[in-house]
């Protein structure tokens, strides 16, 4: 089994195939239509990056109900988690002038004090867990793991240690590749050869932190989500 955002995504990523399906150069040949292989390969990063990002806010998103919807008390979930799920009610208290924190301070009560009471249960709304997250550079997903108590995702979908630098490397290579282009920079390229190794990298991560999350998931919850 695997979560609905995993097969959004091994749908999604066809799209990548099938652009490449018309890139002029076949790997290892020589150079040809060299302004459209380059766009090519610079349009197969963007929609790559963008679809593995997309992937990681959907799972995200089933995480969180899948916890809303088992009953799991809000102390049986990380402290991690529960304090990026209160921090923007927090944040926002705090810049209440004091007269006015009476109706903040109730609606936090009701709907964050779940978390922090021992025996409650309440809904986990997914969009407070990643607003902090910008890209999805390795760091970032360790730390967004690390949240749903899974202290470094890489060594744990992974047994050999080069094998996790390379999978690190491959998406930290195609999310800053993303970046520059996004950010205009034009002396960033991908060849056929980059898009096949950071297409297979985003498969392998997601495909494996989608079962590790499941895991945990049920090992927090007591029912297997996906």
């Amino acid at each position: 089994m695997s979560s609905s955002a995993l097969e959004g995504l091994d749908t999604a990523l066809t799209e990548i195939v099938d652009l490449q399906r018309v890139n002029p150069t076949p790997t290892g040949a020589a150079l040809s239509a060299p302004l459209i292989t380059r766009a090519i390969g610079r349009a197969s990063v963007v929609l790559l990056s963008s679809h593995f990002e997309r992937y990681i806010y959907a799972v995200n998103a089933e995480a969180a109900e899948a916890v809303s919807l088992s009953g799991a008390t809000g102390d049986a979930l990380p402290e991690g988690l529960r304090l990026a799920h209160s921090r923007h009610p927090i944040d926002e208290l705090a810049l209440t002038i004091w007269d006015r924190r009476g109706d903040a301070l109730n609606k936090f009560v009701r709907e964050e004090s779940w978390l922090w009471v021992p025996g409650q249960g309440g809904h986990l709304e997914h969009k407070r867990l990643l607003t902090w997250m910008k890209a999805p550079f390795p760091k970032n997903l360790k730390r967004y793991y690390k949240e749903w108590g899974i202290e470094d995702i890489f060594s744990a979908i992974t047994r050999r240690i080069h094998t996790r630098i390379d999978l690190e490397l491959r998406i930290s290579e195609l999310v800053g590749k993303r970046n520059g282009i996004a950010h205009g920079d034009f002396s960033v390229d991908a060849t056929q050869s980059d898009i096949r190794l950071y297409r297979a990298a985003v498969q392998v991560f997601a495909e494996r932190a989608d079962r590790a999350l499941s895991r945990q998931l049920a090992t927090l919850t007591g029912s297997v989500p996906w």
